[in-house]
């Protein structure tokens, strides 16, 4: 589909931990760091391993339609992307197909490191108050309700860690993005949805690494993830990626190996990654969609999406570059849709500040605890209806 003209500016300043974008995307602002000591284990022969973020700064502009792919040099590591071009180079992702490439073979996977403390550790609550890591695993159920067997631990809160202790993350991946998953993968005989993600433009997964924790947060919940690259607005890319994992279900060298309930997947994104999250749809093995201040530039992205969806942006378009879209998404909206517009946020912080929603989100469509979490939704008192949440529903 051909998602138009469209122009972004991306300025990333590393170190001085500020990130400006206009029409285009970006990551959250800088949480507390978590204690990121990690066991790195050796890659196999042949794999290179990810290249690191590094600190320093870097500014690239491109207006076009359909600009070539470019390659993000230097330390910095990020470099703008406009258009739908081919899926353009990582830093952290040295050989990958381009966007619209069938699904690699592939299956073997490297730099595989160990996180030593549990998820998102120092991370603050999203949403009202947190809670502990301790507090949100406490009481934690298996459930095993009808169409979700062997699921995710019940919760009774969505404000803090889960109660997985820890996440496995490997880059480069045969499509080029980052692998995220529970250390304690398939205890219990646990059958673990899936997550794909498409970052904003002319970031990475290390960009969402280094500024909030976003896949230690995800994984504690017992979320197997799989983050794109970069995001161009090709929705091919974002298929390749969930082929790719779907086939680590099935393949006896993954440590993936029959652990995965492949019946159960969300396809989301930040801004550029909203727009590509539109484009690969309808895709038949989604079972829901959520966008991240990242509304369609022609307001046709809804009339891909035929099931439910979430749309979370900041308040206004002052803060939220792409409210306006967001607003103009709902209103076409033709499945049941769940809009929120988290007060105090911007297009930068929107996603980080709605973890709490995001995640309990999931744990409702994937996971079979309607009855924990659709009220919270739906309802007038509900915990994403009050407070920073000002929020809108439709078609439920």
């Amino acid at each position: 589909m051909a998602i138009g003209q469209r122009t972004s500016v991306f300025v990333f300043l590393a170190a001085t931990g500020l990130i400006a974008i206009s029409a285009g995307c970006g990551d959250d602002a800088p949480a507390n760091a978590a204690d990121t000591s990690m066991i790195a284990q050796s890659s196999p022969a042949g794999m290179t391993p990810a290249a690191s973020g590094g600190a320093g700064a870097a500014s690239m502009m491109t207006t076009a339609t359909k600009p070539p792919a470019t390659t993000a040099t230097g330390a910095a590591g990020a470099a703008a992307a406009s258009g739908k071009p081919a899926q353009q180079q990582s830093p952290d992702a040295p050989a990958k197909s381009a966007a619209g490439a069938a699904a690699p073979t592939m299956t073997t996977m490297t730099t595989m490191t160990t996180m030593t403390t549990g998820a998102a550790a120092g991370a603050p609550a999203s949403g009202a108050a947190g809670s502990s890591a301790g507090a949100a695993g406490a009481g934690a159920t298996a459930t095993g309700s009808t169409g979700f067997p062997n699921s995710l631990p019940t919760v009774m809160t969505t404000d803090g860690p889960g109660p997985f202790n820890g996440v496995m993350k490997v880059k480069n991946t045969p499509p080029g993005g980052w692998l995220i998953y529970p250390k304690d993968i398939g205890k219990d005989g646990i059958k673990h949805p899936l997550f794909v993600f498409g970052p904003g433009g002319g970031t990475t997964p290390d960009t969402y690494e280094q500024q909030g924790m976003h896949w230690d947060r995800y994984g504690s919940y017992g979320f197997v993830i799989y983050v794109l690259p970069m995001s161009s607005g090709d929705g091919a890319a974002m298929k390749a990626g969930l082929d790719w994992l779907i086939m680590q279900n099935d393949d006896m060298s993954s440590p993936l190996y029959q652990k995965l309930d492949t019946k159960h997947v969300c396809a989301a994104g930040h801004s550029m990654g909203s727009v590509t999250t539109f484009d690969f749809m309808p895709d038949e093995r989604v079972t829901t969609t959520i966008h991240i201040s990242g509304g369609s530039f022609d307001g046709m992205g809804p009339s891909h999406l035929k099931s439910d969806t979430m749309f979370l942006c900041g308040p206004d378009g002052g803060s939220d570059m792409a409210e306006p879209q967001c607003e103009t998404d709902f209103k076409n909206s033709m499945v049941p849709t769940f809009y929120t517009k988290i007060q105090g946020s911007t297009h930068i912080t929107s996603g980080r500040m709605g973890w709490a929603s995001i995640i309990a989100w999931m744990l409702w469509h994937l996971a079979g605890q309607e009855e924990q979490w659709k009220k919270e939704f739906l309802e007038p008192t509900g915990q994403f209806q009050m407070g920073i949440y000002k929020s809108q529903t439709k078609g439920f």
